[in-house]
């Protein structure tokens, strides 16, 4: 269907009559009637009623209607959108993180960034480093904020990565624990303790940490995200270690002690080759991200 027949049969529906939506649009009302009289064949169904003081729509005109109307909306959009790309172009970034980063980390970056370079269009996705990488290096992400977590990360030709910081590892607690009333927690101290954790290289990694304590972790409790995991040490079901960077997210209904000699994560701005080649603006962000850690490292 013509773009041009479908806007002249919205105005007839408009104004009630072909001679008028002829005068509104500058046709000829014999011109206009083409228009129509083509709709209703390639439709094969009438799509106006003729009476005294003008048309009316059919059935099948009230069903056109409602097609035609968001067709033209999203064509009136998409001509605004391509305007304004000529007179301010929009290039797009696309950022995945760890979710730890969320909580302080990335926001001081995107503000940052923002400041910078505007008339950027950022997308973010959160997920962990193993399903991240694979993302970045297929080309549907830009950056990613990945750490250092088992199984670590890969050796690859089209992996570029930026050492932002390195993120201790902290002892999450409920607030009556024995512990809680310590400034700082030797890691052994926990070994009878239930833990909660959630995926596989989390946990090679607590029973990394656990295992130089002279102890190995009973993980009773496996809960896939962060607000599942304070919710049960809040309740006193269990421990759990969180990263640093994670503390200002938590609740203050748990209490966070230091660990003595604490395992510490690396925290990483990884860009892949396809990335660089697209011309996102991959190197201003990475800027951002290293300037955000440094100045969380000051707080």
């Amino acid at each position: 269907m013509e773009i041009t027949a479908l806007r002249s049969f919205r105005e007839v529906h408009r104004t009630g009559s072909i001679t008028a939506a002829a005068r509104v649009l500058g046709y000829t009302q014999s011109a206009l009637s083409r228009q129509l009289a083509s709709l209703e064949s390639r439709l094969g169904s009438p799509l106006l009623r003729r009476h005294a003081r003008g048309v009316r729509l059919t059935p099948a005109g009230e069903v056109l209607l409602a097609h035609a109307t968001a067709i033209l909306q999203r064509v009136d959009q998409a001509e605004r959108d391509v305007r304004a790309s000529r007179e301010q172009p929009v290039s797009s970034l696309r950022i995945g993180s760890v979710p730890s980063a969320v909580a302080s980390l990335l926001p001081r970056a995107l503000t940052a960034f923002t400041a910078e370079v505007p008339l950027v269009r950022v997308t973010f996705s959160e997920d962990v480093t193993p399903r991240l990488l694979p993302r970045l290096l297929d080309g549907e992400l830009d950056c990613a904020v990945v750490t250092s977590y088992p199984p670590g990360l890969p050796a690859h030709a089209d992996l570029g990565v930026t050492h932002l910081l390195d993120d201790p590892l902290v002892c999450v607690l409920p607030g009556d624990h024995p512990a809680a009333a310590r400034e700082i927690v030797p890691l052994a101290e926990l070994a009878e303790e239930t833990w909660v954790e959630d995926y596989e290289g989390a946990a090679s990694a607590l029973a990394m940490a656990c295992a130089r304590a002279g102890f190995a972790p009973r993980i009773d409790i496996e809960c896939g995200g962060w607000l599942g995991k304070q919710a049960f040490v809040a309740e006193g079901h269990g421990v759990m270690l969180a990263p640093r960077l994670l503390v200002p997210a938590l609740r203050p209904d748990v209490v966070v002690r230091p660990l003595v000699d604490p395992p510490q994560r690396s925290v990483y701005a990884a860009t892949g080759r396809r990335a660089a080649s697209s011309g996102a603006p991959t190197d201003p962000f990475v800027r951002a991200l290293t300037r955000a850690a440094r100045t969380g490292d000051r707080t």
